[in-house]
């Protein structure tokens, strides 16, 4: 019988410890995916100030400013292994703030979170995404047009919906997809 139980317990701290390396494996996976989305935005918002500083100084001057509090947040909310939608959509709006110095009037944002909130997600789960929406969208549209994010809640299950206008007959791109791309990792992982 202490042969058995030894070989039981023995079994067990196995199991324990192959479980734990699943976990570090996955968080190791998700940090890989989280600082790739960093870089990816940090070059999109870097490339428009360079376009806005031939046409708009001060424009691209408030556009850094508003880019170093929306880093200093991203920074903050990244350290974190969940927040709730509110403080991701909260960060989305000073992202799309940054995005109307460049676009004026042609971008405009309606943000509907119902009662969704409250519900924790990955932090910068929404940017990229919102971010296409305004590369791939507003960008291409002459008179511009309106991002709007709705959330809603339906028992355990969360809902976010991205619209934004686009050109239907504007030929599809041919990049990388990075940012998607490690959404859906991050949504899987």
């Amino acid at each position: 019988v202490s042969y058995v139980v030894g070989a039981f317990e023995a079994s067990r701290e196995a199991e324990r410890q192959g479980l734990r390396g699943q976990v570090l494996a996955r968080e190791a996976e998700l940090r890989s995916l989280r600082a790739q989305i960093d870089p990816h935005f940090l070059f999109n918002s870097l490339h428009s100030i360079s376009a806005l500083t031939a046409v708009d100084p001060a424009g691209a001057r408030r556009m850094c400013l508003m880019l170093a509090g929306f880093l200093r947040e991203s920074l903050a909310l990244g350290a974190e292994a969940r927040i709730p939608l509110a403080r991701e959509l909260a960060l989305v709006e000073r992202f799309l703030s940054i995005e109307r110095v460049r676009f004026g009037d042609r971008l405009q944002m309606a943000i509907e979170p119902d009662e969704a909130g409250a519900c924790l997600i990955a932090p910068l789960l929404l940017q990229p995404i919102v971010e296409n929406a305004v590369t791939h969208g507003v960008a291409h549209v002459l008179e511009g047009g309106t991002i709007r994010i709705a959330a809603s809640r339906s028992g355990s299950t969360l809902s976010i919906v991205v619209e934004n206008p686009c050109d239907p007959e504007r030929q599809r791109g041919t990049g990388a997809g990075l940012g998607l791309a490690n959404v859906r990792a991050r949504l899987q992982a």
